[in-house]
């Protein structure tokens, strides 16, 4: 009913330090819901606690149709929002099958190629920001590779000689959802230098790089809550921004230069971006094949 990124992993315990914890909590921290083993006895207390713990888990990370939010915790109001958007969702599912409808199939999240990492980091699987997961599947593969030919220790070493600060590196590898701000500190890596200093010190194209991280945030940045994903052009900050990028992959040439009108439109406003819907997002997506393909990183086509 609400999407693959409701639940992930659900764990059992029969105790925990956590509060309250009488059936079922969700920890931010790993995305992670657990149910008291005590519940499973009962069908109907078991679904009560997952779609409770689901409801914490959407309004905190995001996914499909929901902005994620800071405000997800027990009694607030963002909870008692997304509690009541799931409850008109199913209401509306079962209106339909009353008036001899069926319910939608289940959605599932698209199959993972064969050939891809064996290990992946559960920050960067979230299926709420695809571009920028599957950048960071591409920085990562490609490290050993920039360590060994750069000469470097370890990845400390590596980011520590671009002099950028490594919080643009965690956030290039362990994307999260957009719309997420930090009170403090950086919350995007949306300096184009720093960004393009750490791409050429790994070996992969800086605009590749910088759209496949931040053009999930184009419809977003610069303006308010109640205005994200609206129809229009994106904000000038965003659309100079996307144009540098769009120059780079100019020179480029190719199927990179190939991306320049899908990418243009998009911060015109001529193509939508609404939120809850991503294949706004294949020209990010297919630069990021381009670069596993240009420096061989697997056989992968571009979608």
């Amino acid at each position: 009913m609400i999407g693959p990124f409701a639940l992930d992993r659900v764990r059992v315990y029969s105790a925990s330090e956590e509060s309250p914890c009488a059936d079922g909590f969700y920890t931010p921290r790993t995305g992670d819901v657990a149910v008291h083993r005590d519940v499973l006895t009962d069908r109907h207390r078991t679904l009560s606690v997952l779609f409770h713990e689901a409801a914490h888990r959407v309004r905190h990370r995001g996914g499909g149709r929901w902005i994620p939010s800071p405000d997800h915790g027990d009694r607030s109001r963002g909870l008692e929002h997304m509690l009541t958007e799931f409850g008109g969702l199913l209401l509306g599912l079962l209106a339909d099958v009353a008036d001899g409808g069926t319910l939608p199939d289940p959605a599932t999240p698209p199959p993972t190629p064969g050939n891809r990492r064996r290990v992946r980091q559960t920050v960067a699987d979230d299926p709420a920001v695809p571009a920028s997961r599957e950048l960071a599947h591409l920085l990562t593969d490609r490290l050993p590779h920039a360590l060994t030919a750069g000469g470097f220790t370890d990845v400390h070493d590596l980011v520590a000689s671009t002099a950028v600060r490594p919080v643009y590196w965690n956030l290039l590898t362990r994307p999260r959802p957009a719309g997420i701000r930090r009170q403090q500190g950086v919350s995007t890596a949306w300096d184009y230098d720093k960004v393009a200093l750490l791409a050429n010190a790994v070996g992969v194209h800086p605009p590749v790089v910088w759209l496949a991280s931040n053009l999930c945030e184009g419809p977003l940045h610069g303006r308010r809550r109640d205005q994200w994903g609206q129809p229009g052009r994106w904000a000038k900050q965003v659309c100079d921004l996307v144009t540098r990028a769009c120059t780079d992959l100019e020179h480029l040439g190719g199927a990179y230069a190939a991306q320049v009108p899908a990418l243009r439109a998009l911060a015109d406003g001529t193509t939508p971006a609404p939120t809850g819907e991503d294949s706004w997002q294949v020209p990010a997506l297919t630069l990021v094949v381009l670069e596993r393909q240009r420096l061989h990183l697997d056989n992968q086509q571009p979608r």
